[in-house]
């Protein structure tokens, strides 16, 4: 799963950036490696209908949001960076999800359970919100759960770290990008 490769979230004016100037090179090293041996790839892309007329146990976190995180977005298009996009073949599949989790409020589960994949390998952004609030549901359904962390950015180092020191080795694996 690659999880929320946005332009919100890294790009040069974003803290991701600044601290994980290599996230793009080792995204796209670990894309090209599960291309070649021919793992299914799903892109996750954060989209949050804002709009007021639309309310929904999926939206209902905005408000809360926004009083703690006045600078951050939260009206997303759910366009993807252009060098971690899915390929145009249509080999690749694309799930918009409305909240941190990629299984809420999506078909993610029952996409993977219909093609019996039940081992998972997660990289992404942020490692401290969305990578790891997936993560966890994941290992709560019951998959194998495997972060390439080398391929995975968040808004501070210490952030990134402190995700990787309560739930790797818990919840999930920390695999190095060269094992993939």
């Amino acid at each position: 799963l690659v999880i929320d490769v946005q332009p919100e979230w890294y790009g040069p004016t974003t803290d991701t950036y600044k601290h994980f100037p290599n996230f793009a090179e080792r995204l796209t090293s670990l894309l090209a490696r599960c291309r070649a041996k021919g793992t299914h790839i799903i892109h996750i892309r954060a989209k949050y209908d804002t709009s007021p007329e639309v309310e929904s146990d999926y939206t209902r976190w905005h408000q809360q949001f926004r009083r703690f995180n006045p600078e951050k977005p939260l009206d997303l298009s759910g366009d993807p960076t252009p060098w971690a996009r899915e390929l145009d073949d249509g080999s690749e599949s694309v799930f918009n999800k409305p909240t941190f989790n990629a299984f809420l409020g999506t078909e993610l589960h029952g996409y993977l359970q219909e093609r019996g994949i039940n081992k998972l390998i997660l990289a992404g952004l942020i490692t401290s919100v969305c990578v790891q609030m997936t993560a966890n549901e994941a290992f709560m359904r019951g998959y194998e759960v495997n972060v390439v962390s080398e391929a995975c950015a968040d808004r501070s180092r210490d952030r990134h770290e402190a995700a990787k020191l309560l739930y790797s080795g818990y919840v999930w694996n920390d695999i190095p990008l060269e094992s993939v």
